[in-house]
């Protein structure tokens, strides 16, 4: 479900992308491109500074991409976008800029499924169902993976085609370590707790879900 879900949010922004025109568009899709690379790159980094909590990486992955947006798209404003205009034949302000809107609502919602994804709300049924969840975000994995590591490898680094898959299953390793452990249910403190059959087979260990993919 979060795969149409991300499909509403670009055709909304696709809506939006023809009003604004093709050449503020496109700087709107690299500064949303660089800042997801960013974010899913730094964010392990900057989570392990903070104090242990189980939301940790994720309020990190919102404040690298927000801020890093806000940064970018404010310096195109300032000297781009917001100083002059670059005309483009109306096949451009039109469809290729609605292509370009879609790009980037559809990436939107991908890096917000998988801010939920490396959360505790990813356990619950609710969620689940919706799609929140590494098994049902196949696809939209593979655009963040696409597009981030088309950054990685013009950054200079020694890219692999897997180098995104591989920060990604580095967040959501660094996300369990970071949680804090969970105080066991009461009862004989010297004798480990045994979950019941239901609850480990609810239990869902979101590494081996992203392997699987």
């Amino acid at each position: 479900m979060v795969f149409w879900i991300a499909i509403l949010a670009g055709v909304l922004l696709a809506w939006l992308a023809v009003r604004l025109g093709f050449y503020e568009t496109w700087a709107l899709l690299f500064n949303v491109v660089i800042s997801i690379y960013v974010a899913i790159f730094l964010a392990p980094r900057v989570g392990a500074l903070a104090p242990a909590s189980a939301y940790g990486v994720a309020f990190s992955m919102i404040l690298l991409a927000g801020g890093c947006f806000a940064i970018l798209h404010g310096l195109c404003y300032v000297f781009l976008t917001g100083q002059f205009s670059v005309p483009f034949p109306r096949f451009f302000d039109i469809f290729l800029a609605a292509a370009l809107g879609f790009v980037a609502g559809f990436l939107i919602l991908s890096f917000a499924a998988l801010v939920v994804t490396v959360t505790p709300l990813a356990e619950h049924k609710l969620v689940r169902s919706i799609g929140f969840d590494l098994e049902s975000q196949g696809p939209n994995l593979s655009s963040l993976a696409w597009c981030c590591d088309r950054v990685h490898a013009v950054a200079g680094f020694d890219a692999g085609d897997n180098a995104t898959r591989a920060a990604v299953q580095h967040l959501l390793e660094t996300s369990r370590q970071t949680a804090p452990a969970t105080s066991p249910d009461q009862g004989d403190p010297n004798e480990p707790p045994t979950p019941s059959p239901r609850r480990a087979a609810r239990a869902r260990d979101p590494v081996q879900d992203f392997e699987r993919l």
